[in-house]
């Protein structure tokens, strides 16, 4: 009786300690050659405050500030980096669907799912100069993320990815330039796994559904991040570079996405039932 129970508590404690590696393999099936970062491996994480349960957006604003939106209550968030703490939220819409910020130069970009997009600036604990315009985009294009890069904004739609004058299949990025949008790259599903298909651990995909955008800014490199635990990475030719699969153990539902001037990424997560989250990583080094 003894030897059997020794034998089942073994065999207990053998399970235990594969699962958790084995697990992992599929989240580590990537090239940190061209993704220079551990994602299954946070450098830091922060809980962040109630009010971001639901975080859509992220920014970086100076070096130790980013912020944040929630998809709800029309207030900018601003956040400190080294503890994930609320320091200042600033109104400036009523309560919509807020999916996108993007911080330039003294402005901020807010945009909502519609296609409705504000802009503004901070003035003490206030937004002021508060503007907004209808895009070309509707709600049938759920738009999701929004980025920046050399002086325009970028727009990543987890809807339909058509518009107006566009015509084509899969998930639509788009560059805006002087108020109007020219699509840049099309995302479908079939030809992210034709690009995993011969890994051997993560060699396939369920869904694929923009739900964040950020320029990487020492190689142009284009991040989307997927809602879904996917992210992919377009170089500045705009081919297809790489697809990572991110550990849903980690990341709840990953929406936020931003880099700072050195090349340490943010990503931040919805709670759930839970509070938001806030993962730093740091950029390896050769």
């Amino acid at each position: 009786m003894k030897f059997t129970v020794i034998c089942i508590a073994v065999l207990i404690s053998s399970i235990s300690c594969v699962t958790p590696v084995d697990q992992t393999k599929d989240v580590q099936d990537y090239d940190l050659n061209k993704v220079p970062y551990k994602l299954y491996e946070p450098t830091e994480t922060f809980r962040l405050h109630y009010d971001l349960q639901e975080i859509s957006g992220l920014t970086y604003l100076t070096a130790n500030r980013l912020g944040a939106i929630e998809d709800e209550t029309g207030k900018f968030y601003i956040i400190d980096v080294s503890t994930g703490d609320v320091i200042n939220k600033i109104k400036f819409g009523k309560s919509g669907d807020y999916e996108g910020v993007e911080y330039d130069e003294g402005t901020v970009w807010v945009m909502k799912s519609n296609g409705e997009f504000f802009s503004f600036e901070i003035e003490g604990e206030e937004a002021i100069n508060v503007n907004e315009y209808q895009s070309e985009f509707s709600s049938k294009n759920d738009l999701e993320g929004l980025g920046y890069f050399n002086g325009a904004l970028l727009i990543a739609a987890k809807g339909d990815g058509k518009i107006d004058g566009v015509d084509k299949e899969g998930k639509g990025i788009y560059i805006i330039e002087e108020e109007k949008a020219n699509s840049l790259i099309f995302i479908e599903k079939r030809d992210l796994e034709k690009f995993i298909e011969n890994r051997e651990q993560f060699n396939s995909i369920k869904d694929f559904d923009p739900s964040a955008i950020a320029v990487h800014p020492q190689t142009s490199d284009i991040y989307i991040l997927s809602a879904d635990h996917v992210l992919v990475v377009y170089n500045a030719e705009l081919k297809l570079k790489e697809v990572v699969k991110l550990d849903k153990h980690i990341f709840y539902q990953p929406e936020g996405m931003c880099f700072s001037p050195q090349g340490q990424l943010f990503i931040s997560s919805e709670g759930g039932e839970n509070r938001g989250r806030l993962f730093t990583f740091n950029k390896l080094t050769k």
